[in-house]
């Protein structure tokens, strides 16, 4: 079954890439400085790129570093569609101010696939995504509602803050908050049960600044708060942070009307 719901993502990408009439999109790539891993208090650099592509029936495909979204309803303020999801797992190698969280088995990185629904009129931004992992990694589930709203401040400038907040089942919130037998290593800690529930909230503030005809710059501002299991858990409590910030920058190009 996830295989499918993961075959159905490329075919339905692969479909509106051939055969619908592009009206706009954008492109950029730039740099993101993201916690190590969900609840360090150590920052790590990555690659940010995206890739948009708006057709003429409303219909579009978004790429956000690893999240995918395929818009399948032919209308411009409604969309739904199929999500695919890059995780980033934990390293056993990462930073020195680490040590004791390092000593634990690593999570490798997962895929995650789902829907998502969101409604957008007259620049309020309403939607959900619901993921479920494919790749066997926490084998847990995820549920994102979120609202914001587009500021047309400029011209030349949109800013766009987005509020939300997460649940997650208990198979995710054990494999990243959890303490056990089969994943303690030899850090030391005592057994530690995450529990199903709302694992953050948070808000994501994109601007995206086009002083130029196709060139322009986007920097991305992401603050969460851990709660609940996740922010109790001794990978947060003892060796990380339940605050998480993300900060990034990026070169942007777009074509079309």
């Amino acid at each position: 079954m996830k295989k499918l719901i993961l075959l159905g993502v490329i075919l339905s990408t692969i479909l509106f890439a051939g055969t619908a009439m592009a009206a706009k999109g954008n492109a950029g790539l730039g740099v993101v400085a993201t916690p190590d891993y969900e609840g360090s208090d150590d920052t790590t650099g990555i690659p940010m790129f995206m890739f948009n592509q708006t057709y003429n029936s409303g219909r579009y495909v978004k790429l956000v570093s690893g999240n995918m979204k395929v818009n399948l309803l032919a209308n411009k303020h409604y969309s739904l569609g199929p999500v695919l999801n890059y995780r980033l797992g934990r390293d056993d190698t990462i930073s020195i101010d680490n040590k004791r969280v390092s000593k634990m088995s690593s999570i490798g990185d997962a895929w995650e696939a789902g829907v998502f629904a969101a409604l957008d009129i007259n620049n309020v931004l309403l939607g959900v995504e619901l993921l479920t992992d494919i790749s066997n990694e926490h084998d847990g589930w995820l549920i994102q509602p979120y609202t914001g709203y587009r500021f047309q401040t400029t011209p030349n400038l949109t800013i766009v803050p987005t509020f939300f907040v997460t649940g997650a089942d208990s198979d995710y919130m054990d494999t990243y908050f959890g303490i056990n037998a089969g994943n303690r290593g030899t850090s030391g800690w005592a057994n530690y049960s995450a529990s199903s529930g709302v694992k953050d909230v948070g808000i994501n503030v994109l601007a995206n600044y086009t002083p130029w005809d196709q060139w322009g710059v986007m920097g991305l501002f992401s603050y969460k708060t851990l709660l609940n299991d996740a922010k109790d858990s001794p990978i947060v409590d003892d060796e990380g942070n339940n605050n998480q910030f993300t900060l990034g920058v990026m070169g942007t190009y777009r074509w079309g009307k």
